[in-house]
């Protein structure tokens, strides 16, 4: 209803708008000249007036102008306007608006704008302006210099007009009400802004290793562990702070001390975080700040308070100590110097026992050492420095470092010295002991060298002979391969001859047997020929036995036989051949 009494009342603004026309002409001259002007030194400037629909050859446009040198006039024509506009009995509050400059900025020179756009958003820069405004107190700052950094911060912008407010995507803003009533809108929005104050808030992001603290305007207090994004809302947060959260390693401890509220009185808990992790405290913890003995810089010596921390290390860990005025039997000032081999065990325990565990070693070892070398001479304790090697030596040490939740893994004995005169004295007898001990070295040495010479010629002589036997041995095999070579070339060659003669032989033998073989049936042929033939002869009625004994023999005896049943019995002497 207020906007459109407000449009009605467009002829008495219109006066005002006319009474600033003396300014137009010297904004309008310098526009366009770039010599002229700084656009990062002064604001644009926008208004945007209605009229009733049924007056629509009222209508004004929206000119948007930059101006460097009249502001101040600007300024003295605006305060005129909104009077004139105040005294037509207008009801909405143009002072307020004017208080978050986002009312009349004296806009000269105004213009008609087409009808039917009167309700259309402003665009082109040509319907609005950015301010800086802070997020906190809603008041606007100066100019900021043109940049590339993109990145949040609390100094954003957003586009305002007269009547609206454009509000980005990714933004957050405020808007309270002449009630004093508040409304978060997020963007991309735009809203209804006439007599509204508004206030940019600002975003606050935590990434992975990080928490925001938010702290609340009723005393409670929150941390929140990153990733995480937090819009800071001035009418619940007190302030928004962003910190590092506390990495913790593998083989590391942190102690957290914990008040708790819940009960009448207020107590405090302890508990013991080991790593890996990342920690983020809750509101009401602390960590426990240790102060220990330390050495300060290259000096072993320890002093009270030098080592402070935060981080216990459980690894096992070792220290140098030198325990200083240690007197032996006879009266000669030691200083004994030692490497301690340590590991925590119980972390409870030795939160429990002590305050500074290293002093106890120290002290602990010191009197150990003191009461070991008190009960010898200094020639016998250099005869016996292996005792501080042992952890039997140490009684007190190990005593106290299990009271403590400690265990000493080894003690290492690394040297001793003593007076400038006593020093001296040491060393000269050490410098002849080392004399007489070289001079001796070099003759062992010198006699080891004549032993090494005549075991070397020994054994060079040795080798050489064993290489001759070796190379006699080896010309010996070689010529005995040689033979079996040979004899065996000749045994395949005596063993082909023999093969080729039994082949010869065989071939004559068969050749034989085969001429034998004709020549028996050649003789069977003709041996059968003649018994046909004589056959034939017997046939024809001839005497065989006179036909073939005809003529060879020179005596015939015919035996006759009456009796066939018997056979005839023939007895021959050769001597009646005569």
């Amino acid at each position: 209803m207020n906007k459109y009494r407000m449009l009605k009342k467009a002829g008495a603004l219109q006066e005002a708008v006319d009474s600033l026309s003396h300014a137009s002409s010297s904004l309008t001259s310098n526009i366009g000249n770039d010599n002229a002007y700084n656009e990062d030194g002064f604001m644009q400037a926008q208004q945007a007036v209605y009229n009733a629909p049924r007056r629509p050859n009222t209508l004004v446009g929206v000119q948007s102008l930059s101006a460097a040198n009249p502001f101040e006039q600007m300024r003295a024509d605006e305060y005129a306007a909104i009077q004139r506009l105040n005294q037509e009995n207008e009801s909405y509050d143009y002072a307020s608006a004017h208080q978050t400059r986002v009312g009349i900025q004296a806009l000269p020179n105004l213009r008609a704008a087409p009808a039917g756009q009167h309700d259309a958003p402003f665009a082109n820069n040509a319907g609005g302006r950015h301010i800086a405004i802070d997020p906190h107190t809603g008041r606007h700052l100066p100019p900021a210099p043109k940049s590339n950094n993109t990145a949040l911060s609390h100094r954003m912008e957003v586009e305002m007009g007269l009547f609206f407010h454009t509000i980005p995507e990714g933004q957050r803003v405020l808007l309270t009400d002449k009630n004093g009533r508040g409304e978060l809108i997020d963007g991309p929005q735009r809203v209804w802004s006439w007599g509204k104050k508004t206030q940019v808030l600002s975003q606050y992001t935590a990434y992975p290793g990080e928490f925001l603290i938010v702290r609340k305007r009723d005393g409670s207090q929150e941390h929140i562990a990153g990733p995480v994004k937090v819009w800071f809302d001035p009418r619940i947060h007190a302030n928004i702070e962003k910190e590092e959260a506390l990495q913790i390693a593998a083989k590391e401890a942190i102690v957290v001390y914990a008040s708790d509220l819940s009960g009448d009185i207020n107590q405090v808990k302890r508990r013991i975080v080991t790593g890996p992790a990342s920690f983020v405290p809750k509101p009401g913890e602390w960590l426990h700040t240790f102060s220990w003995h330390g050495s300060r810089g290259a000096d072993y010596k320890k002093y009270p308070g030098a080592l402070t921390f935060q981080k216990l290390w459980l690894m096992p860990d070792q220290m140098y100590h030198d325990v200083e005025d240690v007197r032996t039997a006879d009266d000669v000032v030691l200083t004994i110097k030692l490497m301690l081999f340590f590991e925590m065990i119980n972390v409870e325990k030795m939160l429990d026992e002590t305050h500074d565990p290293i002093g106890d070693f120290i002290n602990a070892t010191s009197s150990d050492v003191i009461d070991l070398v008190g009960r010898y001479s200094f020639e016998d304790f250099k005869a016996r420095t292996e005792l501080l090697n042992q952890l039997e030596s140490y009684s007190q040490l190990n005593d106290r470092a299990e009271q403590v939740g400690y265990r000493i893994r080894k003690i290492v004995y690394r040297g001793y010295s003593t007076t400038l005169a006593l020093q001296a004295m040491h060393e000269q007898a050490i410098e002849a002991r080392t004399r007489l001990k070289l001079e001796r070295e070099t003759e062992n040495q010198a006699q080891e060298l004549a032993d090494f010479k005549q075991k070397r010629d020994f054994e060079r002589n040795t080798n050489a002979r064993l290489q001759q036997r070796n190379q006699h041995q080896h010309d010996l095999e070689l010529q005995q391969k040689r033979e079996e070579h040979n004899l065996s070339i000749q045994q395949k060659q005596h063993q082909q001859q023999l093969q080729l003669l039994q082949e010869q032989h065989e071939s004559e033998r068969q050749q034989r047997e085969q001429d034998t073989l004709q020549q028996q049936e050649a003789q069977r042929r003709q041996y059968e020929q003649h018994v046909a033939y004589l056959a034939k002869l017997k046939e024809a009625g001839v005497d065989l036995t006179a036909y073939l004994t005809q003529g060879r023999a020179d005596q015939v005896i015919e035996l006759r036989n009456q009796n066939d049943s018997l056979s005839p019995h023939i007895h021959v002497n050769s001597n009646t051949h005569s």
